[in-house]
């Protein structure tokens, strides 16, 4: 039971802007908790509105919009539709296309970005190059969902104008059936009838002592009979319920089922995953930061809004401690309650098939984390984590919050990282999205998609006239019409479509383009370029600020040594890696160049590079493995995966075949080196080869053995190699 007194249930006149972090065991006010997190909801409503009209723009959705494509008169309207009844009425995704596209940039900078560990203070550059590599493989192979909420984020940047990543670290373990047969159970006792049995030291036999009589063997178990027999089945029972943590009736079961069939399972804590996890937030629904915030960590508190089942919320009384009153009591009253910005139901778009209606969430209970910076009464600030429901104020079973105390986090900041589309002002939400700008011109171009339907349906089907209180019967290809007059039933005179519209719209679609960054006709390519280089910039910025919590989060909870292998080289043998000192910092510098997506950009670059490679690597630090890797990876990743081997095994591949080649010369085979050998390999193999046996050796100064004669060919061979590849560079390059 609760020992909260219940102090601060109507507490709603509290400042918030005054709060303390609670001293001792005493709770957080969740008046105060509750007023600060709806002033921050309610505050914010100007943005959150702007997001639904991003929203519609986006997915093209308006009132009184119908499946056809077409305009209806509505029942009890007043106004009928213009120009008529029936007339178009299309959906254009201009902006849904230009978003879809600066996602996939985004997404394929992220992917393809090169990471860079810049330590903080020191200048060791090789543990800063580990530790790169590191960052890399535990982000792309230990965060599976990092794919998804990437585009997840970069969908919200450029809808919403504004995003937002979440870096926690999980240790999730959940229950798994295991299986158990006579077998290992008769093991198993095995063992410990072995524990028990009481080890008799061997004595150092003398040469004159007869032989000491052998051990007795261990009596073999009769593992069925013990089972049936109830003097030793409680015995056994209470072998299950210490190992598997059973309970004394599913023990028994379990004997039973042994008896019966031979096997039987029992549900135990799976192994326990420990990793860094993502999230991306929008600031619309997920995450909401005070309106007057103009930094991230300098905001008074950041709310956190996530919605569970009732077995998930249970699940967090075991695995995260939370309070079993408060949960069941959020079960029973909070269910279906959506947390927003005026506390009460209101209509959203559930559906692309633009079918607005109540939202209703019945199965599932919201819940608030609010991540406050508050200081205590020595004025040293932390960040406070309080887990409750604006709506489940404290009661006789429970103190009003689920959990609450100091984050834990190391680093000492909110566990969020901010991602804005553009800095219009120092205010957190001042940033736009796409459709806010796009929108004018994509209502421009819907006019123009209209108006042509419309000139093709009155082009097709004119007016007609015909006489007053006769109209025809049927109206249409091949109908018969009687007459009493000539042209008493006619086409009237339409309209001509106008030819401009075509023009017109490429011209407002050449400015969309301009105006985002996308090739246009008029548009300048290399500031094209420009802008979309600056938005991956920015975007890859934001992205190291959230590298930079993940490492410090691997720091705090990571396994002191791991093996991993660098993504993306390839190398045979996985690199030992030790985390190091928790206090150990580095800067991670992401970067992506977007011209490197245009082939022949990437072409002419790595041919400047091979000049420079040629003409500037006197002291021989180019890694030309690494630069064979690069130039095929640039062509094609797919081909340079299948066709390049690890440099170890590439060595071990030429070795062999080199040693293979001179075993057929010493036999007396003929033989000429193969196509593609390093010359400069080749020839270390042979050196080493003469050297090391001097039979070899004496077979070399043998003049009339034809031996040396086919090892000094093989030889010239690698050696004219050698001067094609000078006289090549010289070619290129000049003498």
């Amino acid at each position: 039971m609760s020992s909260f007194g219940g102090t601060n249930l109507n507490n709603s006149s509290a400042d918030p802007g005054l709060q303390q972090a609670p001293e001792g065991e005493k709770g957080p006010d969740f008046g105060a908790l509750k007023k600060s997190f709806e002033e921050c909801v309610s505050n914010i409503q100007p943005y959150v509105e702007q997001c639904q009209d991003n929203f519609n723009t986006r997915y093209a959705i308006w009132n009184n919009q119908s499946l056809d494509g077409r305009k209806h008169a509505r029942e009890g309207s007043k106004i009928d539709p213009t120009p008529w009844d029936g007339a178009s009425d299309l959906r254009v995704f201009l902006v849904d296309e230009a978003i879809n596209s600066k996602v996939a940039m985004l997404c394929m900078a992220f992917s393809k970005a090169a990471i860079s560990a810049v330590p903080v203070e020191g200048n060791d550059i090789k543990r800063a190059k580990v530790v790169s590599s590191f960052m890399k493989w535990l982000v792309q192979t230990q965060i599976p969902e990092i794919a998804r909420e990437v585009e997840l984020l970069s969908n919200y940047i450029q809808e919403k104008g504004i995003g937002a990543t979440g870096q926690f670290w999980e240790s999730p373990q959940e229950r798994v059936l295991t299986t158990v047969t006579i077998d290992e159970l008769t093991a198993m006792l095995q063992q410990l009838v072995q524990a028990q049995m009481p080890q008799q030291p061997q004595q150092p036999q003398q040469p004159d002592q007869p032989q000491q009589p052998q051990q007795p063997q261990q009596p073999q178990i009769d593992t069925p009979a013990l089972l049936q027999d109830p003097a030793t089945s409680g015995s056994i029972g209470a072998i299950f319920e210490e190992i598997y943590g059973c309970t004394r009736s599913k023990a028994k079961k379990m004997i039973a089922q042994l008896l019966a069939e031979g096997v039987t399972t029992v549900s135990t804590l799976g192994k326990m995953k420990s990793r860094p996890v993502v999230r991306a937030f929008n600031l619309d629904e997920d995450l909401f930061i005070p309106q007057f915030s103009t930094d991230l960590e300098t905001a008074p508190a950041i709310y956190r809004v996530q919605y569970f089942t009732p077995e998930k919320l249970r699940s967090f009384v075991n695995s995260d401690d939370w309070d079993e009153g408060w949960v069941e009591e959020a079960i029973e009253k909070c269910r279906g309650k959506l947390l927003n910005i005026a506390q009460s139901d209101y209509n959203k778009v559930n559906s692309r098939s633009l079918i607005f209606s109540q939202q209703i969430m019945t199965d599932l209970v919201g819940v608030v984390y609010a991540y406050q910076r508050l200081s205590d009464s020595e004025g040293v600030p932390g960040i406070y984590l309080t887990i409750f429901h604006p709506d489940l104020p404290a009661s006789i079973s429970h103190e009003g919050y689920a959990k609450y105390g100091l984050l834990g986090y190391a680093h000492g900041q909110y566990p969020f990282v901010l991602h804005r589309r553009e800095y219009l002002s120092r205010r957190l939400h001042d940033s736009r999205g796409v459709p806010e700008p796009g929108k004018p011109i994509q209502d421009q171009i819907k006019v123009h998609k209209d108006s042509r339907v419309d000139a093709a349906s009155i082009a097709i089907m004119p007016p007609m006239g015909y006489p007053s209180g006769r109209p025809p019967l049927k109206w249409g290809a091949a109908a018969r019409l009687p007459e009493r007059r000539p042209g008493e039933y006619h086409f009237l005179d339409h309209p001509r479509p106008d030819g401009n519209t075509d023009l017109s719209e490429q011209m407002l679609r050449s400015d969309f383009n301009q105006y985002n960054g996308f090739p246009s006709k008029d548009g300048d390519p290399q500031f094209a370029a420009m802008k979309n280089q600056f938005e991956v910039d920015k975007f890859m910025a934001s992205w190291s600020s959230a590298f930079r919590q993940i490492w410090s989060l691997y720091q705090q909870y990571g396994s002191e040594q791991v093996y991993f292998r660098v993504v993306g080289l390839r190398q045979i043998d996985a690199i030992d890696f030790r985390k190091g000192d928790q206090g150990e910092e580095f800067d991670f510098v992401l970067s992506f160049r977007v011209d490197s997506m245009d082939s022949e950009a990437t072409y002419k670059k790595l041919e400047q590079i091979a000049k420079i490679v040629a003409t500037a690597n006197r002291d021989g630090i180019v890694d030309y493995s690494e630069w064979m890797q690069a130039m095929i990876e640039s062509v094609d990743p797919v081909i340079a995966e299948r066709i390049l081997l690890p440099r170890e095994q590439g060595q071990q591949k030429v070795v062999g075949e080199m040693q293979d080649m001179l075993a057929k010369v010493y036999a007396g085979q003929d033989q000429d080196i193969k196509l593609g050998t390093p010359p400069e390999l080749g020839l270390n193999v042979i050196q080493n080869y003469l050297q090391g046996d001097p039979v070899v050796q004496k077979r070399m100064q043998d003049k009339d053995d034809p031996f040396g004669k086919r090892i000094e060919k093989i030889a010239k061979q690698l050696q004219f190699q050698i001067t094609q590849q000078g006289n090549a560079k010289i070619g290129r390059l000049g003498a």
